[in-house]
């Protein structure tokens, strides 16, 4: 899409200090809908009795969505990743509504961190409507409250890095947005699982996002009537990977052996960007699912072991709803960390190549850019993260920690993301 002919309507920001809470409403009360309260019992669990509104209708009550009025994230030392992590997160629809229902489960304070810090996280967004007057006739103003602590992530910020302090007051170092953002999301999938009564582990052993063992190998038909013997790798499905999870299948072509494919599930795509061809999204892309050379491969030929020739192609059979893409501009070796300083377009609007997908037919192949992820600066050790977020009106916000301004899709399309996430449409 040409950001040249986007018609960008300015956004009128409005910032009013919110009302603030006293510390007994804080730590026992947060606002569903207007008139509507939820709160923890004395064992720390959410209460969904207190709910007033839902009379005991909690899975009525779990459909109910509404849009989340911005907030900036205070950095109180090194926690730019955090922040930027979040706000992107919150610009998928899909995540913002998995998060109010599990404002309505009974989840425990024990050994579920990091829903317990999303479920808490997300009240901090209720905003009554006498604290900050949106204007509804007018969709080009927008009311953003004062900006607050995301203090919910301590603990999982320990767990995340148990080498450092934990504290929520600051850090000594920098991290690496995308390892903070798988790192949760892997989390929140064990969580899930567990919560749902389907961790597949009872000896404490984490579940993971794929498990160790293997599916049977079957023998299947693809196009052109060529047969591979596959493997799918298993893994306990959550609310969450139903949100941002796929699947990839690669294929493996020995000479002497018949092809041999793997189906494993995703929640992020990496992609190499290195290549001197690769300018764009969709040469990245295209990269990735390319055909490559494997040396020193192992194959059984007529019944003994031997290296032979065998080429590898990795394609995605299953789409996910929320594409996140990792545009590897970091690199980690035995003289330390490096980045990759080069421009990469990426569009606002993405159709997947028919060639990068198993079956050429799979319908639901455009998707729309809802959110960027940014490090600004020349080492990953050190500079600063952003993160810019289209809301629900269609209009772009930069979440700068604590600062909250408008911007026009140019600033967005601006070639030096590190992450980006497409809302399939």
């Amino acid at each position: 899409m040409n950001a040249e002919s986007i018609d960008v309507t300015p956004l009128h920001l409005l910032i009013n200090e919110c009302r603030p809470l006293n510390d007994f409403q804080l730590s026992k009360f947060c606002a569903l809908e207007s008139g509507s309260l939820e709160g923890r019992d004395q064992n720390g669990m959410i209460d969904t009795s207190l709910v007033c509104s839902v009379q005991g209708d909690i899975q009525k009550a779990a459909k109910v969505s509404k849009t989340l009025l911005p907030r900036g994230l205070i950095n109180s030392g090194n926690l730019c990743f955090l922040n930027a992590t979040l706000q992107a997160l919150l610009s998928c629809s899909r995540f913002v509504r998995l998060l109010q229902q599990l404002r309505l489960r009974n989840i425990p304070k024990v050994g579920y961190p990091t829903l317990t810090a999303f479920a808490e996280f997300v009240c901090d967004f209720d905003v009554p409507s006498s604290d900050c007057n949106v204007n509804k006739k007018d969709t080009t103003v927008l009311d953003i409250c004062r900006p607050f602590t995301p203090a919910t992530f301590e603990a999982v910020l320990k767990s995340f890095t148990p080498d450092l302090p934990n504290s929520i007051s600051g850090r000594p170092r920098q991290e690496d947005a995308q390892e903070f953002l798988s790192f949760i999301m892997d989390q929140m999938h064990d969580e899930l699982i567990k919560l749902q009564g389907q961790y597949g582990s009872s000896n404490g052993v984490r579940s993971s996002i794929v498990s160790s063992i293997e599916d049977d190998e079957w023998e299947t038909v693809g196009p052109k009537n060529k047969s591979a013997v596959t493997r799918t790798q298993s893994f306990l499905p959550s609310e969450l990977s139903d949100i941002f999870g796929g699947q990839l299948r690669s294929v493996v072509k020995a000479r002497g052996n018949k092809a041999s494919a793997t189906v494993q599930p995703f929640l992020l795509l990496h992609l190499d960007i290195h290549p001197e061809a690769v300018h764009t999204i969709e040469d990245a892309l295209h990269l990735f699912s390319a055909p490559e050379n494997l040396e020193g491969y192992h194959a059984s030929t007529a019944g003994k072991a031997g290296v032979v020739t065998a080429r590898k192609s990795v394609k995605i059979q299953a789409l996910s709803k929320i594409m996140i893409l990792h545009l590897m501009r970091f690199s980690y070796g035995s003289q330390g960390s490096t980045k990759l300083h080069k421009p990469v377009h990426f569009p606002l609007e993405l159709v997947l190549d028919r060639e990068l997908l198993v079956s050429p037919s799979t319908e639901g192949r455009k998707y729309e850019l809802v959110a960027t992820i940014t490090h600004h600066g020349r080492e990953p050790s050190m500079g600063h993260y952003t993160a810019d977020t289209r809301y629900p009106n269609g209009q772009w916000l930069r979440f700068d920690d604590a600062s909250v301004t408008s911007i026009g899709t140019r600033q967005v399309l601006h070639d030096e993301a590190y992450l980006l996430f497409y809302e399939r449409t």
